[in-house]
């Protein structure tokens, strides 16, 4: 009896080092991308065929979700301090990427292209709310910000 309790905890022990909340997924159906230096996760929670939120991979806070959507949010996972509603157009764009599973590479790269224009288009009210933070220009420009650097890679796609 000894011996079956002893493993039967040795067994719990090592399945709770397994499984650790930082590598647990969210609901739904959920895609990963690169952008840059950043991995993007978009996410369809209610399986209506359109993105509900994205978050940052490495953060696991969400930064971009859809209006309707806000309230059922705070369960999945939390709000980054400026996360802001998804455009249409961004809302579209990534529910391509999600449900593109017969998307080719060159499809893919101009769709992901697109959301980055579309994202940027989104950056000024980004910006408003980092500095509403951090009222210090000086630290603000500083400041790690998604996507901030994407210039010179739209430049180069063109």
């Amino acid at each position: 009896m000894l011996r079956r309790t002893t493993i039967l905890l040795l067994v719990l022990w090592l399945g709770a080092c397994a499984s650790t909340p930082g590598n647990v997924r969210p609901p739904g159906k959920e895609h990963c991308e690169s952008f840059f230096i950043y991995v993007l996760c978009i996410s369809d929670l209610d399986a209506d065929g359109q993105v509900d939120y994205m978050y940052f991979d490495d953060t696991r806070e969400i930064f971009m979700y859809a209006d309707h959507m806000l309230s059922q949010l705070n369960d999945v996972l939390p709000l980054h301090a400026c996360a802001i509603p998804m455009s249409d157009r961004t809302r579209d764009y990534s529910s391509q990427l999600l449900y593109g599973d017969d998307l080719g590479i060159s499809a893919r790269l101009v769709v992901k292209g697109k959301m980055a224009v579309s994202y940027r288009a989104a950056q000024p009210a980004v910006d408003a709310c980092y500095t509403s933070l951090d009222p210090d220009p000086a630290s603000t420009e500083t400041q790690e910000r998604p996507f901030d650097d994407d210039d010179d890679w739209l430049e180069e796609s063109r």
